[in-house]
């Protein structure tokens, strides 16, 4: 998990402008518990960082006790597809979502009224998020 430096305050995040890492400043305390907002020294720009307790992280799996926690070294990150929303996935597959700097495993999928689609993935750190999938 990528933990804030206490001292000079700041989070290595990639920016999806620059296409890049940074080490970015924490410029604010978000007013949802565990969101933070960071300046990219790039291009300038703001973006919400999630800060998520372990505990959080299991509400987040709504108690789903068939989805173990997965580790790093269980995901291929060198082959993981980036997260869009207007993309579409298989189960299995390993994603990288850059908003969170977070790797996950799509781990099922469900079709919503309205012929909408979405994936369930067990993430490293936000634990078991659903995502939407293939928006056109």
């Amino acid at each position: 998990m990528v933990m804030p430096d206490t001292e000079t305050r700041t989070i290595n995040q990639y920016c999806s402008v620059c296409k890049d890492h940074f080490d970015m400043e924490v410029v604010k305390q978000g007013s949802g518990k565990g969101v933070v907002w960071l300046k990219c020294p790039g291009c300038q720009g703001f973006l919400p960082y999630m800060q998520v307790e372990a505990e959080e992280a299991a509400q987040a799996g709504k108690g789903d006790q068939d989805t173990p926690e997965i580790a790093l070294e269980d995901l291929d990150v060198e082959n993981a597809k980036e997260y869009s929303e207007d993309l579409t996935y298989e189960i299995g597959e390993i994603l990288h979502h850059r908003s969170w700097n977070d790797y996950g495993k799509v781990v099922s999928k469900d079709h919503l009224p309205g012929n909408r689609n979405t994936i369930w993935v067990q993430f490293l750190r936000q634990g078991k998020i659903q995502l939407l999938e293939g928006v056109k």
